[in-house]
């Protein structure tokens, strides 16, 4: 029933407008959880992952939001979390899987089977841990987008989804408190986010849009894959 009603959207136009209403409605019972447990997560999966000589660091939007507003974004309601690919084990599965996050999915390269993104939950609120690889002087995670035209399952089973590259400076890591929380953050964070967001980061932006404004983030050639976790 669900793929006919997908279709029917899909031809009608109307799969993207549906989808993002129904994920407006998500967004309302996301906030209440975030205000909940959202720093209780942030701080666990700092604990769980420092102890296998992980370092995850803040980016994407809490980077902005703790840089920005000193706060979370209102608006944002999962945590981002930065790894550096070359520290991740085969032990954080089972390690953050021990201490109550149950891996949800997983954005990966088909051909190499490489992981550029993981989605863990934790009492029902979302963690993205976005996988950082070197070039040069830089670091790079890889932003898996909408289909061309697909709806997102057609798309899986088929040619995959396009891919951006956001790139940012090397840098080091400090620790940082964030709202009561030791966190690590980017020595570097206004080049990151100057980076990642343009030099008007610091003003807000409604409907906000990368392409709208000079950032690091290019196209990729990578068509990435979902793997979902029951």
């Amino acid at each position: 029933m669900r793929d006919i009603i997908v279709k029917i959207l899909t031809r009608l136009g109307l799969y993207k407008s549906v989808v993002s209403t129904i994920n407006r409605l998500k967004s309302h019972v996301q906030a209440k959880r975030m205000k909940k447990h959202g720093l209780e997560m942030l701080q666990e999966a700092d604990r769980v992952m420092c102890g296998m000589d992980i370092h995850p660091f803040l980016t994407y939007g809490i980077l902005l939001g703790a840089c920005r507003e000193k706060n979370f974004i209102s608006y944002d309601f999962d945590i981002d979390l930065g790894v550096l690919a070359s520290e991740v084990t085969d032990k954080m599965r089972e390690k953050m899987e021990s201490s109550g996050f149950k891996l949800y999915k997983q954005i990966y390269v088909k051909e190499t089977n490489r992981i550029v993104e993981e989605t863990y939950v934790y009492k029902k609120l979302y963690l993205d841990i976005f996988y950082y690889f070197e070039d040069g002087d830089d670091l790079y995670s890889v932003i898996s987008r909408l289909h061309e035209t697909k709806e997102w399952k057609e798309a899986n089973e088929t040619d995959g989804f396009p891919t951006d590259r956001s790139y940012v400076p090397k840098t080091e890591f400090e620790r940082i408190d964030f709202l009561g929380v030791s966190v690590y953050k980017p020595v570097k964070s206004h080049e990151w986010l100057t980076d990642i967001y343009s030099d008007s980061y610091m003003t807000p932006i409604k409907n906000w849009r990368a392409s709208d404004y000079k950032t690091r983030i290019v196209h990729g050639e990578d068509r990435t894959y979902r793997r979902y976790f029951s």
